[in-house]
């Protein structure tokens, strides 16, 4: 059988939201088509009942196969023996690969079994090439896939080839989970901050959990962090292990299947799972999770500051006011695990060094922290190298940065030695010997890439159409794979974005700069259940809302109501962070302490008044008892990879009635969680699923038997919260 490449001009994928007005440009096909040679399918065992399968056309266009050529001497350069992707071998070593090579036969059909999945290639002249992945244990078939490859694309110039992998469900409605966050909002520029910034801009929607129907850009950017996993319904887990631009469209409930797309490729790289159904007692999902885990990489533990209350806001810009937040929280007995200190906590950005203006000391800092609260510092870190910054020079000339942004360059976090060196030299010595090694790596989601963040960071790799999403991952790896090293403690990194297999750097995801507004509030509870079902487990919104487009006074009824529901919400989400850029005044500078940006106004709890302030300790205190819990929980997630927050169908899988649900989660296997999301709401409808008893966590006098649908109380001092029983 002969591959049949169309010549097209291939566009560059803009990101398709939930409910988008963006039109979407028709792009002409070129009259004229060519005839590859044959293409190989490659299948390699990549842990239980798992497959990595790779396609390529054995023969390249010219320009495609010097710009493999190319990739193949850099790697090598860089000492890296393959192209980086979101698999890894930590876990389970990759079996045996087999490779088919198509001869141009009628027909031509070749099988492979892994464990519980068997695999199908066939080829005839009548019906095309098709794979066929099926399950053993019940000889069900869970999809088929037909690839294709593009060439001819105006915006790399020819050098790369366009690539489709296109599924067809073996059975009827199909659901489709995952594909991480985001699509909640569009953007808008924010012209007095930049032509990079962007807020959200207002169109705030809650995106169902169920993906049948969307349509999701895969190259990362402000708002939009795709994460090319998705489980399906029939039992199977399956990675486009692509890292560039392209799309994913999944089809109706009643179609069910999907169609992946790559703008930018010199092949396609897919990993399919199905494990066997002999779970007895075990989540129908969880055994994809686990395995999805072991190919990619398991979460580390949590460390246990992490666990409760992490206190920030926009920004401490000394040591002196950090260290008097600290105080006043330990006077008021409030548990806090974590005290952030956000950005321009350097001079220029690319100093990789503190402003030692206003941070004399960061193990001053650092000890009054802990003693004071026995909590620990994490402290903001960009990517950007400004021209007139300390490292710029220096990491310029050894071929480290990238992009011209910002009146610099962001680093390329791709190439082994510059990680090495930005570790060895800058942050072991300045950070971490200081007493501070846990990392907030704002803006990991190209937003300084211009223009206005839609283009993303070109790599040692390529271009970033073609492997943008590598560099979230290998920047988060400075921060993290030499303190796992070294053994102390585990890693723990907050970030805007983050990549398959971006768990095992001990993530925590952000949904980035919100509005402070009841609709962003709601368009933010199914967010994390998008991200939980992409393989990210620990995630967090900035409490109360960044302000990010719109916010008002911490005075005003309207915030005072909102800090209330969304401090509820926080106190039961995976991690717990108050967060935001608030209205009001900051503290005076203190010479020499003189920062060009000033801070925004207070968001500590006593920033909005005598009757909000002790609902906010109350629920600072609510997340301290939880720690347990937590803890519990957190172990379950490092072992088995799965979910944190998880839709009621996780539990409760012959429970139709969970299917849909897009505005209450479990918190772990026992916690069922309803939040308060509209403005002057006293009560709401909560579905307690089919089987099991659920007692109120605030009266443990009211019982509820599953089943069934309640409107329960929702006084502003309540969020309804169950215990499963």
């Amino acid at each position: 059988m002969f591959l049949t490449v169309l010549l097209v001009q291939c566009m560059h994928l803009v990101h398709v939201c939930v409910a988008s007005t963006r039109n979407i440009p028709v792009v002409p096909i070129r009259s004229s088509r060519i005839e590859l040679e044959p293409m190989n399918v490659t299948l390699t065992p990549w842990c239980n009942n798992s497959v990595r399968v790779q396609i390529v056309p054995s023969s390249l266009p010219p320009k495609v196969s010097a710009t493999k050529q190319k990739l193949l001497e850099d790697l090598k350069k860089n000492g890296i023996s393959e192209m980086p992707s979101a698999l890894v071998d930590a876990h389970c070593a990759p079996g045996t690969p087999v490779t088919i090579q198509f001869g141009g036969g009628i027909q031509e059909n070749h099988r492979t079994t892994v464990g519980n999945l068997a695999i199908v290639v066939t080829a005839s002249i009548s019906d095309g090439q098709k794979i066929t992945f099926s399950r053993v244990d019940s000889n069900t078939t869970l999809f088929s896939a037909i690839a294709s490859f593009t060439h001819g694309s105006q915006v790399l110039d020819d050098a790369y080839l366009g690539a489709q992998f296109v599924t067809t469900p073996g059975g009827s409605r199909e659901r489709i989970y995952g594909l991480g966050q985001g699509n909640w909002t569009d953007t808008v520029g924010v012209p007095e901050r930049g032509s990079y910034y962007e807020c959200p801009s207002g169109k705030h929607r809650v995106v169902p959990l169920e993906r049948n129907g969307q349509s999701v850009a895969l190259q990362q950017k402000k708002f939009f962090i795709a994460i090319p996993f998705a489980y399906s319904s029939l039992g199977y887990g399956l990675l486009y292990n692509m890292p560039g631009a392209g799309m994913v469209t999944v089809g109706d409930t009643d179609v069910g299947g999907m169609t992946w797309q790559s703008e930018a490729a010199l092949g396609l790289d897919v990993w399919v799972t199905t494990p066997a159904s002999d779970t007895a007692g075990v989540p129908v999902a969880q055994p994809v999770y686990t395995q999805y885990a072991d190919a990619t990489g398991h979460a580390p533990m949590l460390r246990e500051d992490a666990m409760v209350l992490w206190q920030s806001r926009n920004r401490y810009k000394s040591s002196a006011i950090a260290l008097d937040i600290a105080q006043r929280y330990r006077d008021l007995n409030l548990t806090t695990g974590v005290l952030v200190i956000d950005h321009k906590n350097e001079k220029v950005d690319g100093d990789f060094a503190w402003d030692t203006s206003c941070y004399p000391s960061p193990r001053e800092l650092a000890n009054g922290v802990t003693e004071y609260l026995n909590a620990s510092v994490v402290v903001s870190v960009w990517p950007e190298v400004k021209n007139t910054s300390a490292e710029y020079a220096f990491l310029k000339a050894h071929g480290c940065l990238a992009n011209p942004v910002l009146a610099g360059y962001a680093v390329d976090p791709t190439i082994p030695q510059c990680r090495q060196h930005i570790w060895d030299s800058m942050l072991k010595p300045r950070f971490y010997d200081q007493g501070v090694s846990g990392y907030w790596l704002d803006e990991t989601d190209s937003e300084g890439s211009a223009p206005a963040g839609e283009y993303g960071y070109n790599t040692s790799l390529g271009p970033a159409y073609f492997a943008n999403n590598l560099w979230v991952n290998s920047w988060l790896s400075i921060f993290t794979d030499p303190v796992r090293a070294l053994g102390e403690v585990e890693p723990l990194v907050l970030t805007r974005a983050v990549w398959a297999g971006g768990q095992r750097h001990g993530v925590v995801l952000w949904s980035s700069d919100t509005w402070s507004s009841f609709d962003a509030l709601e368009s933010q509870v199914p967010q994390g259940v998008h991200a939980s079902l992409s393989g990210i487990p620990w995630w967090t919104t900035d409490v109360g809302g960044y302000g990010c487009g719109f916010v008002l006074p911490n005075n005003s009824p309207y915030m005072r109501e909102l800090i209330v529901r969304w401090y509820q919400f926080g106190t039961f989400c995976p991690v717990f962070r108050t967060h935001g850029c608030r209205e009001g005044t900051a503290e005076p500078n203190t010479p020499p302490c003189e920062p060009t940006q000033d801070s925004c106004g207070p968001n500590e709890v006593w920033s909005y008044g005598p009757e909000v302030q002790p609902i906010l300790e109350k629920y600072i205190r609510v997340r301290a008892g939880l720690k347990p819990y937590i803890q519990a929980l957190a172990r379950n997630v490092s072992e088995l990879g799965v979910p944190t927050m998880r839709p009621l169908w996780w539990e409760f899988a012959n429970d139709a009635d969970c299917i849909g649900i897009n505005d209450q989660y479990l918190l772990g296997p026992s916690l069922l969680v309803a939040p308060v999301t509209a403005r002057g709401a006293t009560q709401r409808s909560v579905y307690f699923p089919k089987g099991a008893l659920w007692r109120n966590y605030f009266d443990a006098s009211v019982v509820v038997s599953g089943g069934s649908r309640h409107t329960v109380s929702a006084a502003i001092d309540n969020i309804p919260v169950y215990w499963r029983e």
